[in-house]
């Protein structure tokens, strides 16, 4: 019985450090995150592929994507100022058969707990699509090759390096209808959908 509860008070000893940071990291993910400890307060490069504008012209290929976000301008003490601080991005989406663009911009990130996360980006882009009078019929027709690109995206972080982001992100050509060469039909930048791995460093 002596060697029983010896062992017992053995293996307690040795398994507290291991619950006790358990049990903090639990904490730590059920509440909000505070704003020094947020990720987004470093630099983070991103990467991953997806479906090239579901539904439409070009869907059924496999878009591929690449970016790099920068620390949060300033951070601030209170976590809801903190969301309006913007991050700043450059990247790239790339379809193999199809539109490809680069983009550059701001990115909007809020903490909705210390692993759950919401973004919002906005910036200019340059593309390699279609803009011609003759566009074949399994290309979109863009109408010109620069315009805006916006996205959303759901974020779940991993770890302290690694997350991971469903982002929805589209192509817009607002103003690209007034482009004589772009001929018949109403220009339409593509939508695509897909998931990143992130990596802080």
């Amino acid at each position: 019985m002596f060697r029983v509860a010896s062992l017992v008070v053995a293996l307690s000893v040795l398994a507290a450090p291991a619950l006790a940071q358990a049990e903090g990291n639990l904490s730590r993910a059920l509440g909000y995150a505070p704003a020094s400890e947020s990720p987004s307060s470093a630099w983070e490069a991103r990467f991953g592929a997806g479906a090239a504008n579901p539904g439409g012209r070009e869907s059924g290929l496999l878009n591929y994507g690449a970016e790099l976000v920068t620390p949060r301008i300033a951070t601030l003490s209170d976590r809801i100022a903190n969301a309006f601080m913007p991050r700043f991005h450059l990247g790239s989406s790339l379809n193999l058969n199809g539109t490809k663009y680069a983009y550059a911009g701001a990115t909007w990130t809020i903490d909705l707990s210390q692993t759950v996360f919401v973004e919002a980006s906005l910036g200019a882009a340059l593309n390699n699509g279609k803009t011609g009078g003759v566009v074949p019929q399994n290309r979109l027709n863009l109408g010109c090759n620069t315009g805006a690109r916006s996205a959303a995206s759901l974020g779940y972080r991993i770890s302290d390096r690694w997350s991971l982001i469903a982002t929805l992100e589209h192509f817009s050509t607002a103003g690209c209808s007034d482009n004589l060469a772009a001929g018949a039909g109403n220009p339409r930048g593509p939508s695509n959908f897909g998931a990143r791995l992130g990596y802080t460093f």
